[in-house]
């Protein structure tokens, strides 16, 4: 049981450098890609708030749903960032960018997270097995929604305000030349 548990914390590690170098390549920012990320303890917070709170225990399915979380709370956190960032190209004002990404892709977020939610329920309560698998899906995914769409908002705009600012000016300087 302990070595399961080892090769499912092994295939974590791997999952975040593989989600890592994938975030990195598609946004071209390390600061972008560890933004995104900043969803995974959101999650994570969630998922042991929701499994204390219920009396389950982090079992080895617990931590497979755990790890499949992962991708899924990422993939939220992308939809909206990669919105701003097409925002930001469009030519729209930084904050406002921030604003209309965030209402704009807030509908997407919210129904396909409430739709994994839904889904996960019949696991969760049909099968003691995989209570822990489905708990972990049901309560990470509840609250890295609901915080993804304050937090890393307000993230962005904290982090990435100054090299938004410096790349409008050199774009500025380059015009001029």
């Amino acid at each position: 049981n302990t070595e399961s548990v080892l090769s499912i914390l092994r295939a974590m590690l791997v999952a975040m450098m593989l989600i890592i170098a994938t975030l990195v390549i598609q946004f071209n920012s390390f600061r972008k890609a560890v933004l995104v990320l900043a969803t995974i303890p959101l999650a994570l917070t969630g998922v042991f708030y929701g499994l204390t709170l219920f009396g389950f225990t982090l079992s080895f399915p617990g931590l497979i749903g755990i790890l499949a979380l992962f991708g899924v709370v990422v993939k939220n956190a992308v939809i909206l960032v990669d919105k701003i960032n097409l925002n930001l190209r469009v030519g729209i004002d930084f904050e406002d960018a921030i604003v209309d990404a965030s209402k704009s892709r807030m509908e997407a977020i919210f129904l396909t997270s409430i739709c994994t939610i839904i889904g996960m329920i019949p696991l969760t309560v049909s099968n003691e097995t995989w209570e822990g698998l489905g708990a972990s899906l049901i309560f990470g995914l509840s609250t890295s929604t609901f915080l993804t769409l304050f937090v890393i908002p307000i993230l962005f705009s904290l982090f990435m305000k100054k090299s938004h600012e410096r790349d409008a000016r050199l774009r500025e300087l380059k015009q001029n030349i």
